[in-house]
């Protein structure tokens, strides 16, 4: 049977994502950064490798990346209550793009904050699981 693995994401600045995934988010550096000569480096972030998103930096010459106009976002569940966690980055001069509000299910919290690359990460309060 098939299983989500991961997300990978082009970055424009690899220590700030890994800084901002893990110093900030709270999420572990798994490995990296992988220096593969000619191609890419690659890191890895996440809380296990169930489920990561791979972090990668081009290595050829281009343009900084740009937010895709079909990409949506990726969505983080954080241990705790949101809004002293949305504090916490607000004072880290973390970009929020939509402050604290109810989930549409009422069962928790949610907000957006945005990467250094741009990307709209969804953080969620866990659900109560039955």
């Amino acid at each position: 049977m098939s299983r989500y693995l991961h997300t990978s994401i082009f970055v424009n600045d690899m220590k700030e994502s890994i800084d901002f995934y893990t110093g900030k988010l709270g999420l572990k550096l798994l490995e990296g950064p992988l220096h593969y000569p000619g191609n890419a480096d690659m890191a890895f972030v996440g809380k296990d490798w169930n489920a990561y998103i791979e972090l990668v930096y081009d290595l050829e010459d281009h343009p900084p990346y740009e937010v895709g106009n079909r990409y949506e976002h990726l969505a983080l569940e954080i241990d705790g209550k949101l809004e002293p966690f949305i504090a916490q980055l607000k004072a880290q001069g973390v970009k929020i793009i939509k402050d604290v509000k109810k989930s549409p299910s009422g069962q928790g919290a949610l907000a957006f904050v945005e990467d250094p690359n741009g990307i709209p990460v969804e953080l969620l309060e866990a659900r109560v699981r039955t």
